[in-house]
């Protein structure tokens, strides 16, 4: 009977530790244990970046099954190491897999279809895109309803005007942020006319802790348009993030038939952590570009954090979406085409 070695145990207890939370972080939300540390740090800010992680598994995975080869032909050992390897190799293919199927595949075109609703969300980081590209941006995607965090209050009315002067009526809400204030603070929805008439509700952008604002048709019928804002997941005000994006996502749940966008600072897998229950859909992954990330713009759209989303529980659905970059916001935009649902 061939001895078990103490080293060998040890090895192979040292490859359980280190693949076990490799394979949970494909899909923490199944564990509740594992969902608690997807919304604390650094967790949090590490599973935004999925095609990251699946990078430095799949290297993880190659460097171990090569040192488990050479101690195989050398030492006839290597077997702990090459197990390793496989389940590194394994979770990499899980994050890539979940990524595929929330969606990696935007289109480069987007012309428009009958009926559809386009929708924009682009966190514009203050004046770091002009108003004249942003305007050319929303004409060119023919967009029906813009959510633009970080936009001045002054720079949505101007966007207005602008569009205006070029035969295409927008109504411009904001949530009220003092003109003196901070960019970061103002939230700004730009919606055409051709949707109808539209009322904004003050008390519900000051009610807001997540700098956002809502407009509903003034005739009751159609959806209401939300933007939002969550504060970023910084060391410092992780608690206030988490309370933050639980007062986002658990709006579908709130407010019946609408659409939201937003920069949510988190992505489907904060959401999922929630296990909130919600009946928002991410319209982003309907379209096939749940995954394509939006921060930092300076990033492949595979490396970046997918944080731009647009969510409804209206009765319309993703169809297609346009990943966009303009300026030098450190965000790119989305716009997602809407169809109804059904």
């Amino acid at each position: 009977m061939k001895r078990i070695r103490f080293g060998s145990v040890v090895a192979f207890l040292f490859a359980l530790a280190i693949a076990a939370p490799a394979l949970v972080s494909v899909r923490p939300d199944l564990l509740v244990e594992a969902t608690k540390v997807t919304l604390r740090s650094p967790v949090a800010q590490v599973l935004a970046m999925r095609g990251w992680i699946a990078a430095g598994l799949a290297g993880g995975a190659v460097f171990f099954a090569l040192m488990g080869a050479v101690r195989k032909h050398l030492l006839d050992r290597g077997r702990v190491a090459l197990f390793l390897a496989a389940m590194l190799l394994a979770a990499a293919a899980g994050h890539v897999g979940v990524m595929v199927q929330r969606g990696v595949f935007p289109v480069s075109e987007l012309p428009k279809a009958e009926g559809s609703l386009r929708v924009l969300e682009f966190n514009t980081m203050g004046g770091a895109v002009p108003v004249e590209t942003l305007a050319a941006l929303i004409e060119e995607n023919a967009v029906d309803v813009a959510t633009l965090p970080e936009t001045a209050a002054a720079t949505g009315r101007e966007l207005a005007e602008l569009l205006a002067a070029k035969g295409h009526k927008y109504y411009v809400f904001d949530n009220g942020v003092d003109e003196y204030a901070s960019a970061y603070h103002s939230t700004v929805i730009l919606l055409s006319a051709e949707l109808g008439e539209y009322r904004h509700d003050p008390a519900f952008a000051d009610a807001s802790n997540i700098h956002a604002l809502m407009v509903s048709p003034v005739s009751g019928e159609g959806p209401s348009f939300v933007a939002v804002h969550p504060v970023s997941p910084s060391q410092a005000m992780l608690r206030s993030w988490r309370v933050d994006v639980l007062e986002a996502y658990s709006m579908c749940a709130e407010h019946p038939n609408i659409i939201m966008g937003g920069d949510f600072n988190s992505t489907a897998d904060h959401e999922a952590a929630l296990h909130l229950g919600t009946p928002c859909r991410d319209a982003g992954a309907e379209a096939a570009a749940g995954a394509v990330g939006t921060w930092p713009s300076n990033l492949p759209d595979f490396f970046s954090a997918p944080i731009d989303r647009v969510l409804t529980n209206s009765t319309y659905k993703g169809s297609r979406a346009k990943v966009v970059k303009a300026g030098e916001s450190d965000h790119k935009g989305i716009v997602v085409e809407l169809a109804p649902r059904g």
